[in-house]
Order: structure tokens, then C-alpha cells, then sequence
């Protein structure tokens, strides 16, 4: 079983499109069973923030947990 893990996306002010484009290409590459989403979701966990954030989670090709 291949599980991926990454954190801190910080959707909104900070957040950095182009290189999560990037990320999920490459994780997509990986092909893993599991993603595990840890740390900061979001930058000021505003309901509009974690609202992106999910729509933008399911790029990955994979099942993804969020902590």
C-alpha cells in the first residue's frame, strides 16, 4: 500500500496555485492508495477558505483524509 502524506496548504492568502497544480500532478504520478492531508488547510480558517479547499482535494486521484 502506497500512502502519501502532505500539509499545510494554507488555502487563500498564501495559498500558491500554480504549485499545487504542480503537487497534485505529481502525487497523481504516484498513483497512491491513500493521501493523508495534515496541517494548516487553510490560512484563516474561514469557512469560504476550507469550502476551496475541498473542491480543490478532489484533483488527487486518490481517497484523501484531511486532519
Amino acid at each position: 500500500m502506497q500512502i502519501v502524506q502532505i500539509s499545510d496548504l494554507h488555502v487563500g492568502s498564501q495559498f500558491l496555485q500554480d504549485r499545487f497544480d504542480t503537487l497534485v500532478a505529481e502525487v497523481n504520478q504516484l498513483n497512491p492508495e491513500v493521501i493523508v492531508i495534515t496541517g494548516d488547510l487553510t490560512n484563516k480558517g474561514l469557512m469560504k477558505e476550507y469550502k476551496k479547499c475541498k473542491s480543490m482535494l478532489e484533483k488527487f486521484n486518490a481517497k484523501n483524509y484531511c486532519n
